[in-house]
Order: structure tokens, then sequence, then C-alpha cells
């Protein structure tokens, strides 16, 4: 396809205003990268940057590129883990940075908010009426809630308890690749029963519609208590899992877990003493102080019976900050020292044992290189471990790269297929599409295909994520 980009950025500026659109290489080669270790290339390299305002602008810029089939790609800030954040073909990158409103209202049990209002700002703003945010991404300064509820991913927490962010979600503010503006669901915090838009949005991952604004249901903030426990190795950290659901024990709010490598090495990065073995981080959570004390004792007792080495509550919040930022600093420890690839395992949870012990064997037993590290670490509780290939090199060649990671991601998403499980936190296009298809077979992709067409026909929103493109 050819573009003029001076005639491009002199038609999107009568939407937006000079200030906001952006033709320049250095601008546009920043939104072409991801997370992602490869290198960008030139599809991936948009022609403009445009940060609109609201979603009747967005309505323009969606309509001038439907009606000239150019491909637009939304920008929320870029930190996915499954390559939706680069754009996969040239095209009008819609930055969604400027859609920051935010209004709460405590008598009416709900607050609204811009697509482009980042989750920790948005957190503190809500922990000034003691309300809860039910989603905890590690990418949480800078990660947006636009991109959130597109994912519908609960990120750290534990589904279980939490439920999904979609779950609290009244209403949306959207934009259909057509230009069309939709405000779905309700403002009384009793969400629709029956066929109801607002949960068809939720969760689509930019490829059918733009989401502009978000009404959530306020969640009273509960009290939490915090647990600390180290087991002997990883396994036995499994073992535990699979008892708290085969007992009933009540599910806490996060059941986060390091293996013996991942432990040292956080521990290290904060200052604390070194532990044995793998650690459990584990935070209970109740409507009243007294419950949260009753439930921690409870999960403690429990902890008891599958044999630690250590078990304890953790009194201390400034301790606790400690040992909770360990989780994140052996994450940082493998992205800064090297080059990582990770994985998303979330299978049936009398399985977690098995699927982790051939996780190790596929990581440690690669055909694409030799000689990489296994770490592994997650949100095991959800269930969700994230079993990495860490490579002590920064400058592994492209192709390499690629093929490392192609390796990773298939061979793990059979782990998925072959026990039961299935994307809960990183999302499921751009490259899980293959996964899709195995997974569920090929009618339910080409009705994913179908539902697409109908809401885009000229396919321009987040084009070659529903394809699989790199």
């Amino acid at each position: 396809m050819q573009v003029n980009s001076k005639k491009l950025k002199k038609d999107l500026e009568k939407i937006v205003g000079k200030n906001y659109v952006f033709v320049d290489k250095p601008t546009a080669f920043a939104y072409a990268k991801d997370t992602m270790p490869w290198k960008v290339r030139q599809h991936n390299i948009p022609y403009a940057v445009v940060r609109p305002c609201d979603s009747a602008e967005i309505s323009e810029i969606l309509k001038y590129a439907s009606n000239r089939e150019i491909p637009v790609h939304i920008h929320g800030s870029g930190t996915s883990l499954v390559g939706l954040g680069r754009p996969k073909t040239n095209c009008i990158v819609l930055d969604m940075g400027r859609l920051t409103d935010l209004e709460i209202y405590p008598e009416r049990g709900y607050f609204e908010v811009g697509a482009g209002y980042h989750i920790g700002k948005l957190r503190k703003k809500l922990l000034s009426h003691n309300a809860l945010l039910p989603a905890f991404p590690g990418s949480e300064p800078v990660a947006t809630i636009g991109g959130l509820i597109s994912v519908n991913t609960s990120a750290h927490g534990v589904d279980a308890t939490l439920f999904k962010p979609g779950d609290f979600v009244l209403g949306l503010e959207v934009v259909l690749p057509t230009g069309e503006i939709l405000r779905t669901g309700t403002e009384s915090i009793r969400r629709p029963a029956g066929i109801e838009l607002t949960r068809f949005f939720v969760g689509s991952e930019g490829l059918l519609c733009v989401i502009c604004k978000v009404r959530m249901r306020l969640v009273s903030h509960p009290h939490l208590r915090n647990i600390m426990a180290c087991f002997k190795d990883t396994e036995s950290i499994l073992d535990t899992v699979v008892a708290m659901y085969r007992e009933g024990i009540p599910t806490p709010m996060f059941f986060e877990y390091l293996d013996e490598k991942a432990s040292r090495i956080g521990f290290s990065a904060v200052g604390l003493e070194e532990p044995e073995g793998a650690v459990a981080l584990i935070t209970v959570s109740s409507s009243t102080g007294v419950g949260a004390d009753e439930k921690a004792r409870v999960f403690l007792e429990f902890l008891e019976r599958q044999k630690p080495l250590s078990a304890r509550i953790v009194e201390d919040d400034s301790e606790w900050d400690l040992i909770w930022r360990s989780r994140s600093e052996a994450g940082n420890y493998l992205y800064r020292l090297g080059t990582t690839f990770g994985s998303e395992i979330t299978v049936r949870v009398d399985m977690l044992k098995e699927a982790f012990r051939e996780a190790r064997e596929i990581i440690l037993n690669l055909d694409s290189y030799k000689g990489n590290e296994f770490f592994s670490f997650g949100h095991i509780g959800a269930p969700t471990m994230h079993a990495y290939a860490f490579v002590r090199a920064k400058d592994l060649p492209d192709e390499t790269t690629i093929a490392i990671a192609n390796e990773v991601r298939e061979k793990t998403e059979a782990l998925n297929i072959k026990y039961g499980g299935c994307g809960g936190e990183w999302g499921l296009t751009a490259q899980r599409v293959e996964f899709l298809k195995k997974k569920y077979g090929s009618d339910y992709y080409n009705l994913l295909v179908k539902l697409k067409k109908v809401l885009d026909p000229a396919n321009i929103l987040n084009r070659g994520n529903l394809e699989g493109w790199m």
C-alpha cells in the first residue's frame, strides 16, 4: 500500500491538531518496538502516530482509515508479553495516552476512567475511597486500564478470589472500526442479564473495537495478611496448590512462587538473607481485620500440614515490601543480564507437577539453542507458572532469537493443550494463533475471523494479530 505521509499528516492534523500527529522516523521507530527480544522490521514501522483526546476524534480517525483501508494499531503502553504491542504492518498508531479522564462516584458505586489512565495511578486514586482495583499487572506503573480490559487479565491475582477485571466492568464506551461510537452496559451496579455487548468487547484485544472509557464497580478494599513459606523444592509448592483446591481451603488473593534459583537471586537483590529452597508468597484477604487474622491463621495451619521448611505470617509491612519486591527483582535479573524467553503455562490444577516437569525438560533441551538456564516463577495459586529459558547473552543473532522464542512458545503451549489449560494472563492472539487452532479447532478460529469481518470489514484494527504475523 502506498501512503503519502505528508498528506496523511495533514489529514490527521485536521482531526486532532498539529501537536498530536507525528511522522518523524525516531517516533515511528519507538512505536514499532515492544517487549519481544527481536529487532524491528520495516513492516513494523508506522506511517504516523496520532494522539486523539476522546472518542469523537477516534471515530473520525477510524472513518478516515477504514475508507482508505489503512491499518490502525492501538497503543496503550506496549507492555504485552505476547507480541500484541508491536504493529504487524505499516499503519497509523493510535496512542491512547491522552484519554485520562477519571470520575469516581461513591454514591453510585462505580468509577469511570479513560482508557489511557495508568494502573498504578488509578490504584492510588481508588485507595483514597477505600476501593480496590482487582488486577495487578507487573507493569503497573506504565500499564493502562484500556490495555488491561482489552486483555482481561487479573495478572498476579488469583482468579478464584478476585475473578477477572471484566467481571467488574459495568459498561464501556467504544469506537467500532468503521467509526460508530457505542456506549454499552448500565449505570446500575447490577449488570445486565442476557445478551449484552460489554462482555463481548472485554478481552477482545483491540480486534473488534477501540475501548475509550471504562465504567467499573467500586470494590471495597479488603484487609490483608501476608505469609511467606519456604519449601525444599518447587514441586512441593505445586503439591501445596493442588492440596489447597482439593481440600477446599479458601483461596488467597495472591499465591506467588519463586523456584530455588529465582528465590536466591530475588532475595539477595533486595538485601534479604537468601532462603533455603523455593519460596511461596501468599496474601489472604477479608472484609475485616479480625477475619483476615483468622484466615491467615487457617491458611498457615494448612501450610504447616504440607511440611514446609518454614512458614510464618509476616507482620512487618516494610519487611513484606522487600519480600514481595524479590519477585520482581528476580525477573529484572533475567531481563537485565541476558536474553529471556518466557512462557505462560496455565494448566488443570491437578496436572501442575506433570506440566512443570515437562516444561523444565523442554527449556533445558531446546533444539534451537544449547546451554541456556531454566528459571521458574509465577502466580501459581491462579494457577499460572512461567518457565523461562535464560541465555547469558544480549547480542544473539536475530534468527536465533526468533527460533528460541518460537520453540519455547510452541512447546509450552502444547502443555496447555495436553493438560487442559489456556492462557489466563497474557492474551491469546498475535503469537498464539496456532495455539487457538490446535486447542479449539479450525471452526472456532474461523468464527473469530468472521466475527472480526462483520465489525471490521476492511480489517484495519490491529491487523496481523489475528493472523499471527510478526
